[in-house]
């Protein structure tokens, strides 16, 4: 089956109707992709595993939760692999606001180093030129998650702002700061349509 809406909903069907052969015939399909997600959120081999095998079983028996209409049975799944994930760190790691964990994954899921990689690798006097090629608003994001340690919804009540700006701050210096330290300059960085 290939994923379209139309065997996505027979998919769905036939493991609603209590198909095991259905619902192997998914996991052949989406176990590796899986796997690799929660592993991105997790970042952990072990826990990465568990977290599928919880989410196939969610699948089995919430299967009548899907609704083609509204996505594909992969986004369904990949959907409840990250949510499952996001609830497993906050109850290993009960400071961690979901913020961070989605800032981690995030990381994690791109092609470039993670955070603390890139730093590990260039020196603060790198890092600070980078940091100065920021629009204000941006640096400022870096500054209080990083330096003060501030969770996203902290620098939205300091910097007077909503959540979902402040989130998108962040996200958005992380990208830029990434991209000045993997070509290892501190040449301007790109201004883009994109900038809160």
């Amino acid at each position: 089956m290939t994923g379209s809406s139309r065997d996505d909903a027979l998919l769905a069907q036939l493991i609603r109707s209590g198909d095991r052969a259905a619902l192997a015939d998914l996991y052949d399909q989406y176990a590796s992709v899986a796997l690799a997600t929660a592993f991105r959120v997790v970042a952990d081999r072990e826990m990465a595993e568990d977290l599928v095998h919880d989410t196939f079983v969610a699948v089995w028996q919430k299967i009548d939760r899907f609704d083609a209409g509204r996505g594909t049975l992969r986004s369904w799944l990949l959907a409840i692999v990250r949510n499952r994930g996001i609830d497993r760190l906050r109850a290993t790691r009960p400071t961690m606001e979901v913020g961070i964990a989605d800032e981690r994954a995030l990381l994690r899921t791109s092609g470039n180093p993670t955070a603390d990689a890139a730093l590990r690798n260039v020196s603060g006097a790198e890092v600070r030129a980078a940091m100065t090629q920021l629009p204000d608003e941006q640096r400022r994001a870096i500054e209080l998650a990083y330096f003060e340690g501030r969770t996203y919804r902290e620098i939205a009540e300091l910097t007077g702002v909503p959540q979902g700006t402040a989130n998108g701050r962040l996200r958005l210096a992380l990208a830029k700061l990434r991209e000045a330290l993997r070509l290892g300059e501190s040449a301007p960085l790109r201004e883009g349509a994109d900038e809160r």
